[in-house]
Order: structure tokens, then sequence, then C-alpha cells
């Protein structure tokens, strides 16, 4: 930016049509005393143009110093939001993960809890069956049969065909049924006293139990669906947030268009303004430089002289020049010398490692072909093509080649260049 910023900032600079060879050993203080007062006042007015442009040259550098500055930090400050952005991303997606193990953890403490009452209510029926048991264990005498889920006529049709099988339980010390039948007149009536099913209870409490099971549930459902709702309410406030967003930055970018459009239109105008400023400028020079060249025809004598001692320094330059360069000559001449040698030693020892080369790789071809005429199985044939120390040999024996092979090529180049 600062080269692009000097290109455009040397306005000023003279034409490549101008040639500067003829002042150059003209003396200032001479042209001063030659030229009189209207080229002290020119020279004047130039240098304090000079001096304008190079202030408004070092302003101009410093505010693009000043705005790259700006840029920077903006664009620091642009990878440090992009940053934190992507931060907070994975911060949600973290939390949404939490979320759902959050639920999932609730869900099985839920069934824990209800595990945990089945297996409650279970050791209480089993503890009630444990004291039915050791009641049973002292006999009372009693004279009510108690049935359990038996009809009287299955009963009688039980009793019919296997008499000797009863469908009733007698407690205690209470006469047979038999003898129960054989005692009551005819004109009496047996009663049946039905007891209710022992598992009513437990099977009340494990419904009651899932019951509850199913309403942790419901409720659980029911929160991770709002939090669910909750953030897709947040997602969908994020991408409207987003839009709008991009929105404004769209009618921002619209609007430095437009400012983009206005500033090129001026500075086109602008730089048509200055390239015609220029131009008159330009022939004002011309004509100055005219009336110059008509005071500088006074100065061709002075300026032959000048030629003619500027010949002999160079003529006595141009001997001095040409005996160090003989000189450099020979130097160059016996560094080629020694580069020839050392390339010859090269040759010379690249044909001897490429000689050993061709004998070591003949003989591990022989060596091959003696092992594969063994009768070698193919994995073990295999296991000898790909042996370490083969492929080590050989990838060093290639290294040696390709290293000399590259140095002979340096001193080639180096000797070419010599």
């Amino acid at each position: 930016m600062v080269n692009q910023a000097e290109e455009l900032l040397s306005f000023g600079s003279p034409r490549r049509g101008f040639s500067t060879s003829m002042h150059s050993l003209v003396d200032e203080g001479e042209l001063q005393e030659e030229g009189g007062k209207n080229a002290t006042e020119l020279l004047a007015f130039y240098r304090q143009r000079c001096e304008q442009f190079h202030a408004e040259r070092e302003q101009t550098l410093a505010h693009l110093a000043q705005i790259e500055v700006s840029k920077e930090e903006a664009h620091r400050l642009k990878w440090e939001l992009k940053t934190k952005n992507e931060e907070i991303a994975d911060l949600e997606e973290s939390l949404k993960k939490a979320n759902a193990a959050l639920f999932q953890t609730k869900a099985e403490l839920i069934d824990l809890q209800t595990e945990n009452k089945t297996l409650k209510l279970q050791e209480q029926d089993d503890r009630q069956k444990i004291q039915q048991l050791l009641a049973l264990t002292q006999p009372i005498t009693e004279q009510v049969t108690f049935f359990r889920d038996c009809r009287p006529e299955m009963q009688q049709e039980r009793k019919k065909k296997k008499p000797q099988k009863s469908g009733f339980a007698v407690r205690g010390n209470a006469p047979s049924l038999k003898n129960i039948t054989q005692s009551i007149p005819p004109n009496k009536v047996l009663r049946t006293i039905y007891m209710p099913n022992e598992q009513t209870a437990a099977l009340t409490k494990t419904i009651e139990n899932l019951q509850k099971q199913l309403e942790s549930h419901q409720q659980l459902t029911e929160t991770r669906i709002q939090a669910l709702l909750d953030g897709f309410a947040e997602e969908k406030a994020k991408m409207l947030l987003h839009q709008q967003q991009i929105e404004e930055k769209s009618t921002q970018l619209v609007k430095q268009v437009e400012k983009t459009k206005r500033v090129l239109t001026q500075t086109t105008k602008d730089y048509l303004v200055l390239r015609h400023k220029s131009q008159e400028t330009e022939r004002l020079a011309h004509e100055e430089i005219f009336q110059v060249k008509q005071k500088c025809d006074t100065l061709v004598t002075e300026k032959t002289k000048l030629t003619e001692k500027v010949r002999e320094e160079t003529n006595a330059l141009r001997e001095v020049v040409r005996e160090e360069g003989n000189q450099t000559v020979l130097e160059f001449r016996n560094q080629a010398l020694s580069r020839e040698r050392d390339l010859h030693i090269l040759k010379e020892q690249y044909a001897a490692m490429q000689e050993a080369c061709t004998k070591r790789i003949q003989d591990l071809q022989k060596l091959e072909v003696i092992l594969y005429g063994r009768g070698l199985t193919a994995q073990e044939r295999q296991v000898l093509r790909y042996d370490e120390n083969y492929a080590l040999d050989s990838n060093e024996l290639s290294e040696e080649i390709a290293a000399l092979q590259r140095r002979l090529m340096d001193l080639s180049v180096d000797l070419a260049e010599a």
C-alpha cells in the first residue's frame, strides 16, 4: 500500500523525454552567478514546491499508516468475535446434550423408584405370607369351612367324580367333609364363605405405583417438550436476529457501494482537474527550460573544458579498471582450474562408486537367483524380496549415487558461471 501511495504521490517528477545530463556538471553557484535574479527566484520557487510536496506526502503516509492500524484492530476484533461465537455455539450444543442426559437420568430415576416401590410391595406381601404360614403352625378348632374360589356346583361335580379329593381347605381340627355332610340334617343348607384374593391389595398397590410412574413420565415428558419448545423459540429468535443482522449488513454494504461510487466520481473529477493543471504546468516548464537553455549556451566553453578533464580522468580510471580486471581474470582462471580438478576427482569417485554399486547389484542378483532356485515357498520369497537389509542396501546405494550426481551438477554449474 505504501509503494502504491508513493507511486500515486510522485506527481511532479520530470518527464522521461527531458535529459538532465547537461546540467549535471554545472556548479550551482556558477549558475546563480550567470543566471542572475530570475534563476534564483525560480530555483527558490521550485524548492518551496518540493518541500510542500514532501510535507503532503509525509502527511498522507501517516494517514495511511493510521488506517492500516485501524484495519488490523478491526480484523482482530472480528476474529475475536468469531471465536466467541464459536465458543457460544459449542456451549449451547453442550447444554443441549446435558439437558438430554438430565432428562434421561430423570427417566431412569423414575424407573428405579418404581422398581424400588415394587420390591417394597413384594417384600410386604412376602412378610404377610410368612405371617400366615406362621399362623398355620398354631392350629385352632373351628366349625366354619372356607372355600377359596370354588362354586358349589363345581364342588358337587368334583365330589361326584373324585370324592377322594376335596376343593376346600379345613383349618385346625375341624371334621372332614364326609363327616360334615353326614352330620347335617336333610333340612339344613350348607353355606360357603368366599375369601377375597390375597393378591388384590398387592395388585392395587402395583397399579397405583404404575399410575404414579405414568404420571411422573408424563410430567417429565411435558417438561422435556416445554424445554424443546423453549429451545426452538430461542433458535427462532436467533435466526430472526441473524436475518436482521444480515439485512442490516446488506443495507450497509449498499450504502457503502453508493458512497464508493460517489467517491470514485469525485476522484475521477479531481484527477481530470489535476491532469489539466499538470499539463499547464508542463507547458510553463517547457518555456522556462527553453529560457534556461539559452542561458546554458554561454556555458558551452566551460563544459568543453570540463569534458576534456573528465575524459582524461576516465582514461586513467579505465587503465586502473583494466589492470584490476586482468587480475580478476587470473583469479577466476585459477578458480576454474581448481574446480576442474575437483570435478575430475568427483568423476573418478562417481565412476568407482558406480562400478562398486553395479558389482553389488550383480552379487545381490546372483544371491537372489540362488535363493530362488532352492525351491522356497511363496511366503519365504515374499519375505526375502522385501527384506529390510536388502532394501536398506539398495536405498543407501541409490542415495549415494544421487548425492554424487547432485554434487557433480553443482560443480558443473559453478564452472559454467566462472
